[in-house]
């Protein structure tokens, strides 16, 4: 039971951790290029996002990367901007898989203490036989308290760990989208 409840903290801690990380690195990116047509001066549109407190997280590295290379042309600007979403995808995809194996093993806990107490149940048969069904009841009790201890610290982890990983996919996915409006933009620019 000791071991369930360590899992379950260990993964609450970490979602936490996720949920907050999420939270300091998402940035609206297709409001801030809504208007991206309208502006006809790259020069300007790059002061513009960098000084624009809204843009943060990824969306601000790829950015930067874009300023950098801006000048040595696209295939600069894409290459560029493959390395920044590389480096940042480890950094949104960490601890997930930590939250995953914690969900996992919480049941499998559960079995083994489930186990335990079937093992305890069948020693009570053996001493006393099976005439006195509340010494039986111990074992069992023991049994099912663990396993539900397992399966109510596995389930919200599941749960959470699948909204956390859409969350990081999405906002990877509307960095590679705003990063290929601004090449394009950009690329226009240098062309």
């Amino acid at each position: 039971m000791v071991a369930i409840f360590v899992a379950g903290q260990a993964g609450w801690y970490f979602v936490v951790e996720r949920w907050w990380y999420y939270r300091t690195r998402t940035c609206d990116v297709r409001n801030l290029l809504r208007n991206l047509e309208a502006d006809p001066n790259p020069d300007l549109l790059e002061k513009r996002l960098l000084s624009d407190r809204r843009v943060r997280g990824v969306f601000r590295e790829i950015v930067r990367a874009l300023a950098e290379s801006r000048p040595l042309g696209r295939e600069a600007m894409v290459h560029r901007t493959r390395e920044v979403l590389q480096a940042s995808g480890s950094h949104l995809n960490k601890h997930l898989s930590t939250i995953a194996v914690l969900a996992a093993a919480a049941p499998l806990l559960g079995l083994t203490g489930t186990v335990v107490g079937i093992m305890v149940t069948f020693q009570v048969i053996t001493l006393y036989g099976v005439g006195n069904p509340s010494m039986l009841a111990g074992g069992i009790a023991q049994a099912l308290m663990v396993t539900e201890a397992g399966l109510v610290v596995a389930f919200p982890l599941l749960l959470l760990h699948d909204h956390l990983h859409n969350r990081a996919s999405a906002i990877e996915s509307d960095c590679v989208a705003g990063a290929t409006t601004l090449i394009r933009v950009f690329s226009r620019e240098v062309a």
